[in-house]
């Protein structure tokens, strides 16, 4: 009997002991503010992720048990997406009570997908609400003031084509188009560069054109180390490269079956007019693309066909290339 009730007071004790320890981690991780940090709330966020944010800056003394409080005030179901102004001298109740009131500033989802030119990011930012056009965006990607010394190897007068990172940006109220490319650019750092280090600037240059041929020329992710090689092959070899893709930038346009007009004329671009890669990228590449660039597959392939369903077929020899067109060029989709 006195054995039993030795172990309920150690029982008592120990999660007494617990209970005051977890109430000691929900206080101010320091006594005075440092600095103000300002947290982005994004739209559809969970709280585990909301608590690792917090934690990575500082803001909380545990993870486990903030989030364990925050759940307990039902916080999880009262995200508002947005920025909130923080600070370590905030115990875990202010900071619960800051987050579930209004925000700082509201923020906007802004989506930019692979494979588009600045251009057409343009136009994807001025349609999303941020009081932003599509020259104030294209003003900056051409004339912008940023200093990463990824862009050093750009052609003189070259815009940041090819370095606009495509993903899907939190954009806080009142954004600049300088804020947007900035943004845009440390994504590049954060997600592409990984794989480039190491490259000098003008190989880094190259890979980034090379990937953004391998993003418009690869509709499948399998093809994308494929065209790569391919592209490498007709350069060692000497070979003009002949990619519609080029042709099209360099006219302008979004894409589609060229004329042979449209192929003849003479752009900086028109990689079946002039030897080597085209004078800039072509679009924007996805993380996908420059690690297909930076390690190409290695093929003795040298020609590539798309059929109509969008997969690409490879070959070696000019014979087998056309022997691919009039197989899948020659032949009407869905037959």
């Amino acid at each position: 009997m006195f054995a039993i009730i030795g172990v309920l007071v150690l029982l008592a004790v120990a999660g007494g002991g617990t209970l005051l320890y977890g109430r000691s981690q929900l206080d101010p991780p320091a006594a005075t503010s440092s600095a103000a940090v300002t947290i982005t709330v994004r739209d559809g966020e969970s709280l585990d992720t909301l608590v690792t944010d917090l934690a990575g800056h500082g803001l909380i003394r545990s993870s486990f048990w903030f989030g364990w409080y925050a759940r307990l005030q039902g916080l999880g179901s009262k995200l508002v997406a947005g920025q909130f102004v923080l600070d370590d001298s905030m115990s875990a109740s202010y900071v619960v009570q800051r987050l579930e009131g209004a925000p700082q500033a509201r923020t906007r989802q802004l989506l930019l997908t692979e494979g588009l030119t600045a251009a057409q990011m343009g136009h994807r930012v001025a349609a999303a609400g941020l009081g932003i056009t599509a020259d104030h965006y294209m003003a900056e990607v051409a004339h912008g003031t940023f200093n990463e010394p990824f862009l050093a190897g750009r052609p003189s007068g070259a815009s940041l084509e090819g370095f606009l990172f495509p993903d899907t940006y939190t954009v806080p109220q009142g954004s600049t188009a300088h804020d947007i490319v900035q943004m845009q650019l440390t994504d590049f750092a954060n997600k592409a560069m990984p794989v480039l280090t190491g490259l000098s600037p003008q190989q880094l240059y190259s890979t980034v054109t090379i990937a953004s041929i391998a993003e418009r020329e690869a509709k499948f992710e399998v093809d994308r180390p494929l065209v790569a090689g391919v592209v490498d092959n007709r350069l060692g070899a000497g070979m003009r490269l002949q990619l519609d893709s080029t042709v099209t930038y360099g006219l302008g346009i979004s894409g589609g079956a060229l004329s042979a007009q449209q192929l003849a004329m003479d752009t900086p671009y028109n990689t079946y007019l002039h030897a080597g890669l085209p004078p800039t990228p072509i679009a924007n590449p996805g993380a996908s693309s420059i690690n297909a660039a930076a390690h190409p597959a290695r093929t003795a392939d040298l020609f590539f066909v798309s059929d109509c369903s969008g997969h690409n077929h490879y070959s070696v020899t000019e014979q087998e290339h056309e022997q691919q067109i009039a197989k899948y060029l020659g032949t009407p989709c869905g037959s």
